[in-house]
């Protein structure tokens, strides 16, 4: 038995001691673990020299590639020249067209245009339409250019006239425009007095003769221009209205942008302060002229209340035939009648006894 209790103890001490190594074991790789965790490896850089060579493949290098550029511009001109051949072929073709129409079916162009003037046009017109559908193939875009300004030469007088009758009402309409703008400006300034202008009597003098001389301009041309017929160069010109419009306008947004001067801005200030001091001083006098009536029309109905409580006073009861007198009153009225009772006259006094005794009777 004893032997037995030995084996046991020892068991028991070995079971303890395998325990206590897997423990120990246990902390150990718990340890281990951290560590390889909170410091990671450092990566190792190698460097290593690399030594290269080249070897060239296929065509060989052309050190000398001047020809080939010639050709190659050589070619790109041909391209060029054919798209602008073909671009001025266009153009001539377009303008022959667009021309015969308008010269067949516009009014203007027609009215425009003299019996001499429209012949011409149309045998250009034909001889040029005959040229493009025979023999302009092979030409190029520089015969297809002078062709076309030839042609334009032609044409421009009419079409010049053309132009200028669309677009004069609009021009004369901004020119006109401009004169209102003068007039509004200068008429603004003349409504001042002259110590509020700071513009001086030279600018104002020039931009009206500028205006004047350019209305007259504008009514002799417009009246000369009505005269003449349609088919003639015009008088009144788009270049001449746009010229005299942008003078007058430089002139007139001169004026309009002149900067204020100091001694205007100081005048100014002064004038708003004064009439800000006028406008108070007003107030106040009107403030006190309303007191004063407040207290006058107080004092009135004071007075009016006083009279009417005097007349309330001098009235006298007077009683009616037949009603009999109450005994009993108020104490108030006992006192307000006994003054009255005794200013009666001694006249009164036996008429009233007379009337108390034939009441009793009846």
């Amino acid at each position: 038995e004893e032997e037995k209790k030995d084996e046991k103890k020892e068991e028991e001490k070995n079971t303890e001691e395998k325990k206590d190594e897997k423990k120990e074991e246990s902390k150990k790789d718990d340890k281990n673990a951290t560590e390889t965790k909170t410091v990671p490896d450092k990566p190792v850089i190698v460097k290593e020299t690399l030594k290269l060579s080249t070897l060239h493949f296929g065509i060989p290098k052309i050190e000398n590639n001047s020809p080939s550029k010639e050709k190659l511009a050589a070619l790109k001109k041909v391209d060029d020249d054919k798209r602008e051949t073909e671009k001025s072929r266009n153009n001539l073709e377009s303008y022959v067209i667009n021309m015969k129409v308008l010269l067949e079916e516009d009014e203007l162009y027609r009215a425009a245009s003299t019996e001499e003037e429209l012949e011409k046009m149309q045998e250009a017109l034909r001889a040029e339409t005959d040229w493009l559908e025979e023999e302009s193939w092979g030409e190029t875009f520089v015969v297809f250019n002078a062709r076309l300004a030839k042609i334009e030469d032609y044409c421009d007088p009419v079409t010049k006239r053309v132009d200028e009758m669309k677009a004069r009402p609009s021009a004369i309409a901004d020119l006109k425009q401009a004169f209102n703008l003068t007039e509004q400006f200068l008429q603004k300034i003349y409504n001042q007095t002259e110590e509020l202008r700071y513009h001086t009597a030279t600018e104002l003098e020039n931009l009206e003769k500028l205006m004047t001389s350019t209305k007259e301009w504008l009514e002799t041309t417009t009246a000369a221009q009505d005269a003449l017929p349609k088919n003639v160069d015009p008088v009144l010109k788009l270049e001449a209205m746009t010229t005299k419009r942008t003078a007058l306008e430089r002139d007139l947004y001169y004026l309009v942008r002149k900067p204020i001067p100091q001694w205007y801005k100081d005048k100014l200030k002064s004038m708003m302060d004064a009439l800000k001091n006028s406008t108070k001083t007003e107030e106040g006098k009107k403030t006190e002229e309303g007191k004063k009536t407040e207290e006058e029309e107080a004092k009135e109905e004071a007075k009016a209340e006083e009279t009417a409580e005097g007349d309330k006073s001098e009235e006298v009861p007077v009683e009616a035939p037949g009603e009999e007198k109450t005994n009993e009153k108020p104490a108030e009225e006992k006192v307000e009648e006994r003054p009255a009772e005794e200013t009666t006259s001694s006249e009164e006094q036996p008429k009233q006894e007379s009337k108390d005794i034939e009441k009793e009777e009846l």
